[in-house]
């Protein structure tokens, strides 16, 4: 039988999505197997041979799943979902760091719906809070245990140019407070940009359009620059986001606009899952 490229691609995706849930099936039983010694009682040499045998897995593969299954016991939720065959146990991995008894419901409910990119970076801001979080405690104040005062010596990721350099020092030397001018500045600059994210507002109509005009794209760069608006991330921007869903606001309101990754957007959409189970299809 001959078959069109494009059914024979449609094809090996049906079969293929089949074989992955078959062999995630097969993962979640590997645990069971290995308590019971199942694989010695069908003359196997090791769980691992058996796995290799029977599903082609790789001896990594099991030591995952059974790790995975002892780093699950107190969390039954997350467990089913690995005995089960529910996800794949790459997704599981990724989370397993920062997986808790509390937190494991909204945890299986976002492997559900994000990439395993998502997920990785969903830890990586979990993670970085929790850094942040544990240096106030220990300080109390949520500051740095020491302040140097120069200007020479900075945390900054970027340097200043020399001549911006010898008028800050220009200034110090005359008594000004150098910090409190830069303060300033950026209150201006935030302040303009509010001001025109006001001005744009009362302009905009609703639409059905998905279109977002130049004056909004223009005023959210000044305001993020071209990378992902959350502070942590510093990924290109692929996507601006509707903190006020659009389907129910039908507009473009820059107040409620934030460009962000990829990763990023799909965990904003992950936030309200309803949401994203009345789509049925990919993320806006």
């Amino acid at each position: 039988m001959k078959l069109t490229n494009e059914k024979l691609y449609e094809l090996c995706k049906k079969y293929g999505s089949r074989a992955r849930l078959w062999r995630q099936k097969f993962i979640g039983l590997l645990p069971e197997v290995n308590r019971r010694r199942l694989y010695e009682k069908k003359g196997f040499s090791s769980i691992f041979e058996f796995a290799a045998k029977l599903c082609g897995l790789s001896a990594e593969q099991v030591r995952l799943a059974l790790n995975l299954e002892k780093r699950f016991e107190d969390k039954p939720v997350l467990r089913k979902m690995l005995e089960n065959g529910e996800t794949s146990i790459n997704k599981l991995t990724r989370i397993v760091s920062i997986a808790t008894p509390e937190n494991e419901e909204e945890l299986a409910a976002k492997i559900k719906v994000l990439p395993i990119r998502a997920l990785n970076t969903l830890v990586r801001d979990e993670k970085a809070m929790a850094e942040s979080a544990a240096a106030e405690n220990r300080n109390g104040l949520g500051k740095p245990l020491f302040e140097d005062k120069s200007l020479y010596v900075q945390t900054l990721n970027f340097e200043l140019s020399d001549d911006v350099k010898k008028e800050l020092n220009e200034l110090h030397s005359k008594g000004f407070d150098v910090n409190e001018l830069l303060r300033k500045m950026l209150e201006q600059r935030r302040a303009e940009i509010a001001e025109e994210k006001e001005k744009i507002a009362k302009t905009i109509q609703p639409t059905t359009s998905h279109y977002i005009q130049v004056r909004i794209r223009k005023v959210l760069k000044e305001e993020h620059g071209e990378k992902c608006s959350i502070p942590t991330c510093n990924k290109p921007a692929k996507v601006i986001h509707h903190t006020q869903k659009f389907g129910l606001s039908h507009n473009h309101d820059p107040r409620f606009l934030a460009p962000l990754c990829e990763e990023h957007h799909a965990i904003a959409h992950s936030i309200d899952l309803k949401y994203h189970e009345a789509r049925g299809r990919g993320l806006h």
